[in-house]
This record gives structure tokens, C-alpha cells and sequence, in this order.
């Protein structure tokens, strides 16, 4: 008789990430691409699922030019997320989860909202994971809307398996 048992681990600790992507929709012809950076520390309910609190920073730089016509006075939009999230491991590489929080207005005349970030992540060493994630911002007249690739580096992680 053959048992077959799988092990999965979640993970703990300090995380930083960057990431870069595309605005689409509402911010489609307002910006050109977006970069962002987060720190975060995920706590491990057990062998599956990490939770815990994220800040970080979204820059969304100033289309240069709009329907062929130059606009010098397209802004930068600027974001400081304040969220909590949740990561389930369904295997020992990949990831799915998200964060929801309030992202803060930085830039002027920004007043921030809801912001809203489902991810799905690769890991790809003990300590390196690639993420695909879409990020939704509600604001008073307008919905932010990226899709970004990004890397998230895993300080001294530590691991927990299922036995």
C-alpha cells in the first residue's frame, strides 16, 4: 500500500516588493505607466494561508502625449495603500490572494479610495516570488485600473510545513 502526502508551505515575515505595469480604462490616456513599492508582513495561519498588514507607495507617471496633441499640464497620480492581506499557498510555488484597504491621495487634488489588489504569485526561490496582480482604486468620479508585474523579496523567511 503507497501513501502519497504533499507538504505546503506558507510563509512568514518581512516582504518588499516593486512593481510596474499599465493603467488602463479611466487612466488610460492620463498615464503612460505605473511603478509602485510595498512592505508587508505575512503571519501564517497554518500550513495554507498568510494574512497580515502591507503599505506601500504607487507613482503613475504623465502621459506625454494624448490623441497625438501634447498636454503639458497631465499630473502625476500618486497613491500611499494602507491594506491588509490575505495569500492561500496551493502548492509549495504558487499563490493567490489579495489586499483591501484605503489607498491615500497623495498627489495634489487626489483624495484617494477603496483600493482593491487580487494577486497571483510565483515563487521562485526560498526568498524571491514574481507576482501578476490588477489594482482597483474607487474614487469620487473615476476607477484607477492596472494590471503590473512585479518581485517581491522574502526577509529571512522562515517555513512551516505540514507533517
Amino acid at each position: 500500500m503507497t501513501i502519497f502526502t504533499s507538504q505546503i508551505f506558507a510563509q512568514e515575515g518581512f516582504k518588499m516588493g516593486i512593481q510596474a505595469g499599465l493603467p488602463f480604462n479611466d487612466f488610460n490616456e492620463a498615464l503612460s505607466v505605473v511603478v509602485g513599492a510595498d512592505l508587508l508582513y505575512m503571519y501564517p495561519l497554518g500550513e495554507v494561508v498568510d494574512i497580515g498588514p502591507a503599505v506601500g507607495f504607487i507613482h503613475g507617471f504623465a502621459e506625454t502625449f494624448q490623441s497625438n496633441i501634447v498636454r503639458a499640464d497631465l499630473k502625476p497620480v500618486q497613491f500611499a495603500p494602507l491594506s491588509a492581506g490575505v495569500r492561500i499557498w496551493t502548492s509549495n510555488d504558487f499563490s493567490f490572494g489579495g489586499n483591501v484597504g484605503w489607498a491615500l491621495g497623495v498627489s495634489e487634488g487626489n483624495d484617494g479610495g477603496l483600493y482593491y489588489r487580487p494577486t497571483i504569485a510565483y515563487l521562485m526561490s526560498s526568498s524571491v516570488e514574481i507576482n501578476f496582480s490588477y489594482t482597483g482604486i474607487e474614487l469620487d468620479a473615476a476607477t484607477w485600473s492596472t494590471l503590473t508585474l512585479g518581485i517581491v523579496y522574502n526577509f529571512e523567511p522562515k517555513y512551516r510545513t505540514r507533517r
